[in-house]
């Protein structure tokens, strides 16, 4: 177990799923006052030093990785035998955890998560590093937004790495010629990796099984996992196929590189939106309305039950099967026009509404981009005059304050740098009203309405704006809440001190410094709070509120 210092970062908690098995710690920045992820390397005596100058080279490598799909890399240190990397600390659940709390998850969700995690891989390609540990532990989730963590540039050959060997869950995911050689490390390794946590995504179970290392590694090597498609029966051929090519056993068979994939993603994307499921399943391949041979009827036994399908296996064969007769060809070929016509027959303006709305009622970022995409605006483009143009005008309104919503609330949680004049005001405004000033968030609101209410750029944070202002509006809001709230929050503050709670004290003491430095109104209570940071104030004694209530009191902290 590490100390509870390590250079300039005070040790807190393990994270992980699996803290027992974590090397990974959740730590303070003691200058900084930022919560970090810390990963701390034992070395017997440190390491030689060419081992400690080729780690710090490679720390100043990964300061510089900059890309919203990775864990930002702060760098590193030694302290004695010890040595370690601080990153960019993700509050969120890793898709770990999530496999186990759902088993599996919809092929739209991998879709969404696959798209930022390939470029991710195409960016660290492009610059000549190899990501070597593709895992569902690695993969966390910031707000709905993937983040790759524990990125290296020397995965192998270096004493500063974890030294326990892969469990059996982490094994069935590596690619067969990592099993030869560990150090065999390629683009095509990562493209195999992210197949197989896709898999395992998609449904529920790893592409390959076994009760032994021995019985995994040799699965690896020999056996085809069946496809996605067969296990999941929603999952698109296109999506299949890809994923089934990424866990080609040859690396030369598969995707010659990430951006290749991306643009995989991108046709699955584009052809899972134009409504061509089922005769697109069944022009690229198996598809279980058609059955003819041997083996597809062993496939169809799989996926629809031995017991569905009544097959005679001995039943005599005419020279002209039933199948093969002009009329039910002629009428074969009636229905699949007919189906195509149905398909490409331009929907009409009632038929485009209920279809978005079904999509709206999910209320996913995914479902809700497909319905404004999909049916809103051409609706719009349509029928600019009809009777649901209104209608579908709110609800692109909606679906756009959404995005734009959670693209801030990633921001915010990853320190991320905000775009423009709108998103700063609403976060601030939004600061405020989390913080419980709500009347001073309401004048933030509407100052940002006023400014920024002609410009058609911000109409999604004016109109969220819109939003948090008839809100507050409707529940009251009083002139004199930010002293009181602000008191209330020193209350808070000097209790947790009191309580030995120091970090979130200190929090409390920051925030009122940070909102309201230059706020006059409540300057003496700004005073209280940089008193207690700075240690200038008399201890609290809980017992005795009154104190705090007595202007010509000094209010207390710790030391």
């Amino acid at each position: 177990m590490p100390r509870s210092r390590l250079g300039p970062l005070a040790i807190e908690t393990k994270l992980g799923d699996h803290p027992s098995q974590s090397c990974v710690w959740r730590a303070i920045h003691v200058q900084l006052k930022r919560a970090v992820a810390v990963k701390v390397f034992a070395t017997p005596f440190g390491g030689t030093p060419e081992a400690r100058a080729e780690f710090a080279s490679e720390w100043a490598t990964l300061k510089s990785l900059q890309h919203p799909a990775i864990a930002k890399c702060y760098g590193g240190g030694f302290e004695q035998t010890d040595a370690y990397l601080a990153y960019e600390l993700i509050e969120g659940e890793s898709l770990s955890a999530q496999l186990q709390r759902r088993t599996r998850l919809s092929w739209e969700a991998v879709l969404d998560m696959s798209e930022p995690l390939i470029e991710a891989l195409a960016y660290l390609h492009k610059l000549g590093i190899i990501y070597g540990a593709i895992q569902p532990d690695k993969i966390l989730f910031a707000g709905l937004s993937p983040v790759l963590v524990d990125v290296r540039t020397q995965r192998t050959g270096t004493g500063y790495r974890t030294q326990r060997p892969p469990t059996p869950d982490e094994l069935k995911l590596l690619p067969p010629e990592l099993l030869i050689d560990p150090s065999a490390l390629s683009p095509q390794t990562d493209l195999y990796m992210l197949g197989a946590t896709l898999y395992l995504a998609v449904t529920g179970r790893p592409p390959v099984n076994g009760e032994t290392i021995e019985e995994i590694t040799a699965n690896i090597a020999n056996v085809d996992p069946p496809a996605p498609a067969s296990l999941v029966m929603e999952c698109p051929v296109w999506f299949d196929k890809l994923i089934m090519q990424l866990l080609q056993k040859n690396p030369a068979a598969r995707p010659n590189s990430a951006q290749a994939v991306k643009l995989a993603l991108a046709e699955v994307r584009r052809r899972s939106m134009s409504r061509t499921g089922v005769a697109e399943h069944a022009s690229s391949g198996f598809s279980p309305l058609t059955v003819t041979s041997q083996d597809d009827r062993e496939v169809a036994r799989r996926l629809l039950g031995r017991d569905s399908l009544d097959f005679d296996d001995d039943a005599p064969v005419h020279d002209v099967a039933w199948h093969d007769r002009p009329f039910v060809l002629i009428a074969g070929l009636l229905l699949i026009v007919g189906a195509f016509a149905w398909v490409i027959w331009p929907l009409n303006e009632d038929q485009m509404r209920e279809r978005a709305e079904d999509l709206l009622k999910v209320e996913t970022r995914t479902s809700m981009m497909q319905a404004k995409n999909s049916y809103l605006k051409p609706m719009l483009d349509r029928y600019p005059e009809g009777r649901h143009a209104s209608w579908a005008e709110e609800q692109i309104e909606r679906v756009e304050m959404k995005q734009a919503e959670h693209a801030l609330e990633v921001k915010l949680n990853r320190n991320l740098p905000l775009k423009d004049e709108a998103e700063r005001l609403y976060a601030e405004a939004n600061q405020f009203e989390r913080f419980g000033d709500t009347a001073t968030a309401l004048d933030q609101y509407r100052s940002m309405v006023t400014l920024l209410g002609d410009d058609p750029n911000y109409r999604p944070f004016v109109n969220l704006a819109r939003r948090q202002i008839g809100k507050i509006e409707s529940e009251g809001v009083d002139i004199d809440e930010a002293s009181r709230m602000i008191q209330a929050k020193l209350d808070e503050a000097d209790q947790l001190l009191a309580d030995g709670k120091v970090i979130p004290a200190r929090k409390i003491w920051y925030s009122v410094l940070e909102l309201y430095g230059s706020n006059e109104k409540v300057a003496p209570l700004v005073a209280k709070a940089q008193d207690r940071l700075e240690g200038r104030a008399e201890k609290t004694t809980p017992s005795l509120p009154q104190v705090e209530n007595d202007p010509n009191m000094t209010n207390a902290t710790a030391p």
